[in-house]
């Protein structure tokens, strides 16, 4: 077997793997976990909508490197959830993330040198170096808040969050980018006349 080709499965396995690696969310109308693939597609698409519909002066390129990479050592760190599962080792899954996603980093670098632009990508979303990172990051903490939306609040709910746990977490993050920190402001303020039919309250 070729070496191109020993790569080409290698780099495969490694999706089949990313398809595997279940998030807090569960997927609207379904009763089962979203997957990192499933986010990482549907962030793209969104992120290309919105450049689009919204005429944001973007490069699309980098934009849909970022959120394809974005959450790919999470085949090797695993999903660090801001709410939900985790248990009592929340905290320490948490303050383990830097270090357990730096690994992840430097083991896809090692495991993949042919695909150098595929961890710069990686590098340059995790230091925010350009406003196509700043516009995936704050596009990716806004994404769930849409999937809240579309099944009522049932993981918010599941978890006991509030809506002012919802705002507060976000709020910050979300502000890395002015075109989705007025969506996101949009949003709060749509779910804030209807906290009941999303929150317990």
């Amino acid at each position: 077997m070729s070496n191109k080709l020993h790569q080409t499965i290698a780099f495969t396995k490694l999706l089949h793997a990313f398809q595997r690696e279940e998030r807090a969310i569960r997927v609207p109308g379904l009763d089962r976990l979203e997957n990192d693939a499933e986010h990482s597609y549907a962030l793209a698409m969104l992120a290309w909508y919105l450049i689009d519909t919204m005429r944001l002066p973007l490069d699309k390129k980098k934009v849909f490197e970022y959120a394809l990479a974005h959450d790919m050592v999470e085949v090797y760190a695993g999903d660090t959830p801001a709410f939900g599962r985790g248990g009592s080792n929340k905290a320490d899954i948490r303050s383990s993330k830097k270090e357990r996603e730096e690994l992840a980093k430097k083991r896809l670098r090692s495991e993949f040198p042919e695909f150098p632009s595929f961890t710069d990508a990686m590098e340059i979303y995790e230091k925010q170096a350009d406003k196509e990172s700043k516009f995936v990051y704050a596009l990716d903490k806004l994404i769930p808040i849409f999937g809240g939306i579309a099944h009522d609040g049932r993981d918010w709910k599941e978890h006991g969050i509030s809506f002012q746990e919802v705002l507060s977490y976000k709020l910050e993050k979300i502000k890395a980018n002015e075109s989705v920190f007025a969506l996101f402001n949009d949003i709060m303020s749509l779910i804030g006349k209807d906290k009941a039919r999303y929150f317990n309250l």
